[in-house]
């Protein structure tokens, strides 16, 4: 699985280079940006699991960012708003606008990678269970699908599809389904087929 990726959006380079310093043996992939203008490009380019976003920038501050972004709780990464000038009214605008959590300076390096760790955890468990029931959801799909009447050809058992096409019996169940074809002969096929074999075979169970 590929590294995590993790955008921090911040002016200020101490911070920064706090923040790479605590994320930097963590395996992480650490992308910077010094305003929310050059923070939305990158963003879209590298598809973070994770944004560290300031709300006091140049160009284009916090608010912007997250106005851009249209955050909703179905989306696939986390925003972290760290600011040292964070008050009520700012913490309760950042979480309407979808926010996962809102961090003050001075911050615990510990604290960061613990909830770099948990986010990205959290999104990626998140992000496989919706894999698992949509796979369940198409299984369902195909069982229904296959309870439905097939027409069968009597003569050669190919099948016919509901776009009057033809397919022989297994290439239209692999198509259909995730079911995997191993080949045998019945003992019926094998008395018509191969009677010396049998016969053979009947002699060495004496």
């Amino acid at each position: 699985m590929e590294a995590p990726k993790i955008l921090i959006v911040d002016d200020e380079p101490a911070l920064q280079m706090a923040l790479k310093m605590a994320l930097k043996n963590e395996g992480y992939q650490l992308h910077f940006a010094d305003n929310g203008h050059k923070g939305l490009e990158m963003f879209h380019a590298e598809k973070p699991e994770l944004v560290f976003l300031d709300l006091k920038m140049p160009v284009m501050d916090g608010y912007q960012f997250l106005q851009s972004l249209e955050l909703s709780p179905d989306s696939p990464f986390t925003i972290i708003v760290i600011t040292g000038h964070g008050i009520d009214r700012e913490i309760e605008k950042c979480y309407t606008m979808g926010i996962d959590f809102f961090l003050k300076k001075p911050l615990s390096m510990v604290e960061i990678c613990c909830v770099a760790r948990r986010c990205i955890e959290i999104k990626r468990l998140k992000a496989e269970r919706e894999r698992l029931i949509e796979n369940l959801r198409q299984a369902n799909e195909t069982i229904n699908y296959l309870k439905t009447f097939l027409v069968i050809c009597s003569s050669c058992k190919r099948v016919r599809d509901e776009e009057e096409n033809w397919h022989d019996l297994d290439a239209y169940i692999r198509t259909h389904t995730k079911t995997e074809f191993s080949h045998g002969i019945c003992p019926d096929c094998i008395e018509i087929l191969y009677p010396d074999i049998l016969a053979v075979i009947g002699r060495k169970k004496k």
